[in-house]
């Protein structure tokens, strides 16, 4: 099956804790738990926030920012996982499913129609965020 090209962990970054958790129960049902060997982890460390500065376009250190990391290893396959906060739940559910996903077949082929859907919805709550976020807009006069 073709799906569009979509970023899987812009989604899984996106989606709530219990849909992660749903997609990595799914694959811990397709593998057994011999297949999966922790590398590292769940640690929590801190990384730059760098921003850009919209005025002279130019990227700036905003702070540092808390992330939970996980790497494991799922049937011989590296998954990655780093989450904001420190949330090891999820940030091991990741690791699962970016795993499963670079394994490809049918179990990944069933995670990227998942994960289509779940940014539908994303999408669909963006949008209509914006629509109320945008009956409060102002216009201003420049002189």
């Amino acid at each position: 099956m073709n799906h569009p090209q979509i970023n899987h962990y812009q989604i899984l970054a996106n989606c709530e804790e219990l849909l992660v958790c749903q997609l990595a129960e799914k694959v811990l049902m397709e593998y057994p738990t011999g297949q999966l060997r922790l590398l590292s982890g769940p640690l929590q460390g801190l990384v730059m926030l760098r921003m850009r500065e919209s005025v002279e376009d130019r990227q700036f250190n905003a702070g540092e920012i808390l992330v939970t990391e996980v790497k494991l290893e799922l049937d011989g396959q590296f998954g990655y996982g780093m989450v904001l906060g420190k949330s090891e739940r999820r940030a091991m559910a990741v690791a699962l499913v970016d795993a499963a996903l670079r394994k490809d077949g049918l179990l990944a082929e069933w995670l990227k129609t998942e994960l289509e859907r779940i940014n539908e919805i994303l999408l669909s709550n963006r949008e209509r965020l914006y629509q109320i976020v945008n009956t409060t807009r102002v216009e201003f006069e420049t002189m």
